[in-house]
């Protein structure tokens, strides 16, 4: 059957009902058409649609969790950053505090054992307290100490001195008492009438 038979068929069909049948069998049809449409191409768009929903969503998830991973390193790295430059800052000041100490007690043993004036009065004090205490000075020498095995070690001096022994006695102890670190370290008593006393001392160049 041909296109055109099937037409003339259809208005045979149409010629014996009324207006309003027909208009109801073209609203059946277009329904008909309209549903053929949906089952065709609804159900493909629909899922075309979910599948970009999905993808979008994917993407959203991976934006937002990108964002959270920089914003956590990035606070992360900032308070990492800011602690190393805290510890550089009090590491500084303690390093700063140790040079400055250290330079400062180098100027203070320096003064103290370069203080030649020091050991000249304590040389001279030999003889006054020698004449203090009513002793005769027989021999006074001094020469710089050539020990070097220990620090601050700087004159060695003789004393040779005659009296009694009450007032060699306190000749020592005044010796013993100077402002310079002084040791005795060799003593020899000789007595007749009067008592001879001979002395070594090591004068150390600092004070107390």
């Amino acid at each position: 059957m041909s296109i055109e038979d099937l037409l003339g068929d259809l208005d045979k069909s149409f010629a014996d009902k009324k207006q309003q049948e027909v208009y109801a069998i073209y609203g059946m049809v277009a329904a008909l058409l309209i549903a053929i449409s949906y089952l065709m191409l609804w159900d493909p768009a629909e899922q075309g649609y979910n599948r970009t929903l999905a993808q979008t969503k994917e993407v959203q998830k991976k934006i937002k969790a990108d964002e959270n991973f920089m914003r956590y390193n990035l606070e992360s790295k900032i308070f990492k950053l800011k602690a190393e430059t805290a510890q550089y800052k009090k590491d500084f000041i303690t390093v700063k505090d140790q040079a400055e100490y250290i330079k400062y007690k180098i100027e203070q043993i320096s003064s103290l054992y370069y203080d030649e004036q020091a050991w000249g009065e304590f040389i001279d004090s030999i003889a006054e307290n020698a004449k203090k205490y009513g002793l005769k000075l027989k021999y006074l020498s001094n020469e710089f100490s050539n020990d070097k095995s220990t620090f601050g070690h700087v004159l060695d001096i003789e004393v040779k001195v005659k009296g009694s022994f009450h007032k060699t006695m306190k000749f020592i102890n005044a010796l013993e008492q100077s402002f310079l670190v002084v040791d005795i370290h060799d003593l020899n008593l000789t007595a007749s009438r009067k008592v001879d006393a001979d002395l070594k001392i090591s004068v150390w160049g600092i004070t107390y």
